[in-house]
């Protein structure tokens, strides 16, 4: 029986993910609600206001989509300027939540799944852009808990720290959009090896989006003000993928956290070598690194277990992602400075490595 460790591999129940989105999506309302604007951000201010007392979790749920938070967090961020974040977070935050207190019109040019309309209007009976036509079908797809999106809002997807990567711009890499569900499908399949991070899927991950086709590499990104979507290149290996999605949603989670918490006060300001980038980086992103790799490292004990994977190739793996991940914890350990949550998160996510290690 694996131990569980806090935000890193959580028992079946558990909640933590949810209060955390909870509590970031109220940061994001606040934005919403302190901007400073013309009419029309007014009026519907008043309107979310009215709505919140009304429906307050359906507020947040709405505001928790991936096409309204991620423009929201990075408006907070300033980021991007902000005129151009409210266009994008408030029609998709209308569309999403309806009016449940009264009609509201964002008289402001919109782009709503692929549509170019002068605004877009919401009453009790539906939303409608303002010119009279439906709001177009969205383009999320089911794909097992989550959801598979051949359309994306992010407004920082173009951003890449990856030197083999431009971006991450919509491709499917010529693969039909059931072809990359069906493969997913078989990597999340992978996952519900470890069953209280399945469990938790659907709260930490909104949406997964396809950005090309590799069949000897795997490139995938997450980002900071996106929480809860992943950009992944397809490849042939299910291990890879489900390893990719693990990964890439551990970023996210922690990144929520850090919007709370410093975790590591010294985590921007102390640079130090990594054991899996060959540039100095911030000791921030090398406990990033251990907080991605080590659920990573529990899903090959959970799928060597189980006798599902098995082989050279997969041990070399194996030891290679438990050999880096004890590296970058040491690391964190010898020069971290952290906050009692960051305490408690690498106590935990240590613990979890040190059983990975006697058990192999």
């Amino acid at each position: 029986m694996l131990p569980t460790a806090w935000l890193s591999l959580p028992a079946p129940g558990d909640r933590t993910v949810e209060r955390l989105l909870r509590k970031v999506r109220l940061l994001a309302v606040r934005t919403l609600l302190t901007t400073h604007g013309g009419a029309t951000l007014s009026r519907v201010q008043a309107w979310l206001t009215r709505s919140l007392r009304a429906r307050p979790d359906a507020v947040l749920e709405a505001v928790g989509h991936p096409d309204v938070l991620a423009p929201l967090l990075v408006l907070t961020a300033g980021l991007r300027p902000a005129q151009a974040m409210l266009d994008q977070a408030v029609p998709a935050l209308l569309v999403e939540l309806g009016a449940p207190v009264e009609d509201v019109l964002w008289d402001r040019a919109v782009d709503l799944r692929g549509e170019r309309s002068a605004g877009v209007f919401v009453t009790r009976q539906g939303a409608q852009l303002q010119d009279g036509r439906p709001i177009p079908a969205t383009r999320d797809v089911p794909c097992g808990p989550v959801l598979f999106g051949v359309g994306d809002t992010n407004p920082l997807a173009d951003l890449e720290e990856h030197p083999d990567k431009d971006g991450n711009a919509v491709d499917l890499g010529g693969r039909t959009p059931a072809e990359w569900v069906e493969a997913l499908e078989d990597a999340i399949g992978l996952i519900e090896y470890l069953p209280g991070w399945y469990e938790e899927l659907p709260s930490s991950c909104k949406r997964l989006i396809p950005v090309g086709y590799h069949p000897e590499r795997h490139l995938s990104a997450s980002y900071r003000e996106a929480p809860g979507v992943v950009y992944l290149t397809l490849h042939p290996s299910r291990l890879t993928l489900a390893e990719a999605i693990v990964h890439e949603v551990q970023h996210s989670k922690l990144n929520l956290l850090s919007r709370l918490d410093p975790i590591l006060h010294n985590g921007r300001t102390e640079w130090t070598a990594s054991p899996v980038r060959p540039d100095m980086r911030p000791l921030m992103g090398v406990l990033l690194a251990a907080h991605a790799f080590v659920p990573v490292a529990a899903l090959h004990h959970a799928l060597a277990e189980a006798g599902v994977c098995q082989g050279p190739d997969f041990e070399r793996r194996r030891a290679d992602v438990l050999a880096t991940n004890r590296e970058a914890l040491d690391i964190v350990w010898s020069k971290g400075e952290p906050s009692d949550h960051g305490r408690r998160l690498i106590h935990e996510l240590d613990g979890l490595q040190r059983f990975l290690e006697q058990a192999t």
